[in-house]
């Protein structure tokens, strides 16, 4: 059996050197780590504050904003100047095209370099780490924040802008700094790394069970093949040291009402707290988990839901804004309609946050046109009534359903030879599923469908499908399952380059700049993030269903 697993593990590497633009895609890291440093301790918590109004708001300790020229001519002030602009949250600094804004955080400015961390500044060159200093101390770094010259006595890059500090900033500035990215985040053992996924109720059985299966057969590989073996092709990654640490799943499963899953997260939280949330699955809200993540400053990665919370978070990333963005795709898809001739659409949704969700969406972008929006809830299984939510409709209407299969096989039925011309269902919530397509209806309907199509699909597709063999893993839904591939590779990717350096606002930054980065194994046509956003894909196709059951686009990718 050991040899079966290091077979499979070996040619599921060489796959990925083959397929990935990068071998950083790999799933066989070394995780080997440098001495975990202990927190500040006795640091005023009043002059850490103000460090940290100095270094996010761009507020001075007398509480005006802070003020600095870059390149001799360029103002900046206020939140322009703060230093979380280029160092980042986390304060392990960024890439700003070829120039490399170095990590300021306590370890990398104070420490000695027998203290000192690595890490990795440049994706594109795994050996481009940082390099040793001098340790700073408080007059050196006023030097660095208002003279542009290093603690070597070399000038710093010019985009380095001169601050107007006095000696209160500098020493505010310095205690947060101290202090910033010290210790490493919860979840983070020293021989172990924790994190969950999280299953919603009234979620397909089979969609859960596959999920945590394809993540804990990810784990188990990624974990057994961490090891050095000999004869194993090696990236240059692999030879930076690090501390081995052993991936550990936890399943938290979600019961009961909405409103009572803060306390579940919190008990499932306090008797283990994990590093992050990876994947997970919601055909209802994700509300309540988002509130959660963003109370415990926990990363959540690319859960699999249909909508996606309307509160801003810094912790939570997603594949895409769901319904959302299905009815801001079809919106765009109605308004370039050459033939105008449809004066009213109807949409029918469940009573439900999704329905509702998608619904208003498309009913607001219409608002201020003369495009009547008429909307029609469906709310009882009564045949009578579903039948009613059809009176009135006529060719020259648009209908937009907003409903999961067993409700559209109900409509469907009940629909005459008068029915729309277009009608329009989201590929979210058909759930790749078109049994309730008939014979009438068939020339009639089309998919707002969020994913890749035909041959791209297929390419994207030939890798998990070929890890899901090895492992003996059915393919019960080919997008959700695509989407918890590229998570488990995500999170080994971004592991990797984090180095020793496991702090939950550094992976946020790393998610936000790498991933776009290596070939495409998702179901989207393209991912990518930039700062500060959450939605990884931004588009999707208006497709119809060919004679032989295929969805085959009659859009390019619309991005609205």
């Amino acid at each position: 059996m050991v040899q079966k697993k290091m077979f499979l593990s070996n040619m599921i590497c060489n796959t990925y050197q083959y397929i990935l633009m990068s071998s950083l895609m790999s799933l066989v890291f070394i995780l080997l780590t440098s001495d975990v440093h202990a927190g500040s301790v006795g640091t005023n918590q009043e002059e850490i504050e103000m460090g940290r109004r100095i270094y996010m708001e761009g507020i001075s300790t007398s509480g005006v904003p802070l003020k600095a020229e870059r390149q001799g001519a360029v103002q900046l002030e206020g939140v322009a100047a703060a230093c979380e602009t280029c160092h980042r949250r986390s304060g392990m600094g960024s890439l700003e095209g070829n120039i490399h804004v170095m990590p300021i955080a306590g370890h990398y400015l104070f420490d000695t370099q027998e203290n000192r961390p690595l890490a990795l500044l440049d994706t594109r060159e795994a050996k481009n780490v940082t390099r040793a200093h001098a340790p700073y101390s408080e007059e050196s770094l006023a030097k660095a924040i208002r003279e542009g010259v290093n603690v070597s006595g070399r000038e710093m890059n010019l985009v380095m802008p001169h601050y107007a500090m006095n000696d209160s900033d500098i020493k505010a500035l310095s205690a947060y700094l101290k202090q910033l990215s010290d210790d490493l985040s919860p979840g983070v053992e020293e021989d172990s790394l924790h994190l969950a996924t999280i299953i919603t109720p009234d979620v397909d059985p089979k969609k859960a069970d596959v999920m945590v299966k394809m993540l804990e057969k990810a784990f188990e590989q990624r974990n057994a093949t961490q090891e050095v073996h000999s004869g194993r092709m090696r990236s240059p990654l692999d030879l930076l040291p690090r501390k081995l640490r052993n991936w550990d799943l936890s399943v938290w499963e979600l019961k009961g009402q909405p409103e009572t899953w803060g306390g579940q997260l919190e008990t499932y939280y306090s008797k283990m707290p994990v590093f992050a949330v990876l994947s997970g699955i919601s055909v209802t809200t994700w509300a309540p988990i988002s509130q959660f993540c963003e109370q415990k400053k926990l990363p959540c990665l690319l859960p699999n839901i249909p909508l996606p919370p309307s509160e801003k978070s810094y912790y939570s990333v997603y594949f895409s804004n769901g319904v959302s963005l299905e009815a801001n795709v079809l919106a765009k898809q109605l308004r370039s309609d050459d033939k105008k001739v449809s004066k009213r659409i109807v949409q029918i949704y469940s009573d439900d946050e999704i329905g509702r969700g998608a619904s208003k969406v498309l009913k607001d972008t219409f608002q201020e046109s003369d495009l009547v929006v008429e909307n029609r809830v469906l709310t009882d299984s009564d045949a009578s009534k579903t039948k009613e939510l059809l009176k009135g409709l006529s060719n020259n209407d648009v209908l937009v359903l907003w409903l999961k299969p067993k409700d559209l096989m109900k409509l469907t039925k009940l629909m005459g030879k008068n029915s729309p011309d277009k009608i329009y269902v989201s590929g979210i919530l058909s759930d790749e599923n078109y049994s309730f397509v008939t014979k009438a209806t068939k020339p009639h309907v089309r998919v707002i469908y969020p994913y890749e199509l035909g041959s791209n699909r297929a390419k994207n597709m030939a890798m998990m499908k070929q890890w899901l063999k090895s492992w003996q893993i059915p393919l019960v839904d080919e997008p959700f399952q695509a989407e918890v591939f590229f998570d488990a590779l995500l999170m080994t990717e971004l592991s990797s380059q984090m180095l020793d350096n496991l702090y939950r606002d550094y992976l946020i930054e790393r998610a936000e700049d790498m991933l776009s980065v290596g070939s495409n194994v998702s179901a989207y046509p393209h991912l990518s993030l930039s700062r500060g956003q959450r939605l990884a894909s931004k588009g999707a196709y208006i497709a119809r269903i060919s004679n032989d059951g295929k969805l085959v686009s009659e859009s390019d990718w619309l991005v609205p």
